[in-house]
């Protein structure tokens, strides 16, 4: 089985040398992927005749926001997570005003998602219930 060293010491190399480096370290054939940052990917030690499998890694302790997740949910004062209405982005002519208008309020995001929201945002002041 393969033993990985600790994030302090994984070569922060790319192209050609990186493979090599990881080949030479690993005594393997296989070439590991490495990002130039602290995020990448890394070839789990697998049994004989089983196909390779990679596993995702994060180097530090070091927990990250999703962008995503960040420019589409409000997080208020009190810790109450808002988000847009869908259903206005397009083909808006025929919809009534009365529906255009209550489309374009916020709506606090409900309960049963709160905990997925809270986990891509991890330094947020989300109040969990």
């Amino acid at each position: 089985m393969i033993s990985f060293q600790s994030a302090a010491t994984i070569p922060r190399l790319t192209g050609a040398k990186a493979a090599h480096t990881a080949r030479s370290q690993t005594g393997s054939n296989r070439a590991l992927t490495f990002c130039s940052s602290l995020v990448g990917t890394r070839v789990v030690a697998k049994p004989r005749g089983e196909p390779e499998r990679k596993q995702f890694f994060v180097a530090a302790s070091k927990m990250k926001t999703r962008k995503a997740a960040a420019k589409r949910y409000k997080v208020t004062a009190s810790g109450k997570v808002l988000h847009r209405r869908p259903g206005k982005a397009h083909l808006n002519g025929p919809k009534p005003t009365t529906r255009k208008a209550r489309l374009s309020h916020l709506r606090q995001v409900g309960t049963s998602q709160l905990s997925l929201v809270a986990a891509t945002m991890p330094y947020s002041k989300i109040k969990r219930v």
